[in-house]
């Protein structure tokens, strides 16, 4: 929670924090590298503590990995235009009566989002952003006695601070932050079915809330 207080003080704060100063344009880039998160799932957990794990309360917090791909436009300096494709996946894996069960949790995030330049010295830049788009998540439950895959979709956002650092003219190290909203809805099976309305009769949503840090690299034009 600790870390979740921090990332969103920090992205508020930012702007405030450091006034914008660019030697130069900002330039096109792509970047790529994956993180890891430590976010809520509020509905799953409560599936799995009323149909698995009775005895055992798994926590609603887990840490999921990411990985992610984005390519930035510059737009009328200081703002730019990040395209990003992220791919999330929490798993759990409770202890139930009958044996173990594991939980898998998933998002497709892509998004648009709207970032401020910082600070670009040309060898190091910092820049901050916010945006959201439609995302996808999936729900693969697997216990001793159901097998089965759940998915819903809805939109999600995001905040971010971005840092790059050069290793030469157009290579950079990529450090990266976010905090994350998934609004994705109640999940259903192929034949329309939520697991919430057939095992607990609460509905389940992919609802989540996070934060977390990233490593990559990136390529500037």
């Amino acid at each position: 929670m600790n870390v979740i207080r921090a990332v969103i003080v920090f992205c508020a704060l930012a702007p405030a924090l450091v006034q914008a100063q660019t030697e130069a344009p900002p330039r096109a880039s792509l970047s790529a590298g994956m993180g890891v998160a430590y976010a809520s799932y509020a509905d799953v957990t409560t599936l799995i503590n009323a149909t698995v794990s009775p005895a055992q309360v798994v926590s609603r917090y887990r840490t999921a990995v990411e990985f992610f791909g984005a390519g930035t436009l510059p737009l009328a300096s200081p703002w730019l235009l990040k395209f990003e494709y992220a791919y999330s996946l929490a798993t759990f894996s409770p202890q139930g009566a009958f044996g173990p069960s594991t939980f898998d949790v998933t998002y497709q995030m892509p998004s648009l989002i709207l970032q401020y330049m910082l600070v670009d010295r040309g060898v190091y830049s910092f820049r901050a952003g916010a945006g959201g788009g439609y995302h996808f998540g999936r729900l693969e439950e697997n216990t001793l006695y159901l097998n089965d895959t759940f998915s819903a979709k809805g939109p999600g956002f995001v905040v971010e601070i971005e840092a790059n650092t050069a290793f030469g003219d157009h290579l950079y190290a990529y450090l990266g932050a976010n905090a994350r909203w998934e609004l994705v809805g109640t999940v259903t099976d192929a034949r329309g079915a939520s697991p919430g309305v057939a095992q607990s009769g609460l509905p389940v949503t992919l609802h989540s809330f996070g934060a977390g840090a990233r490593l990559g690299a990136s390529y500037l034009f």
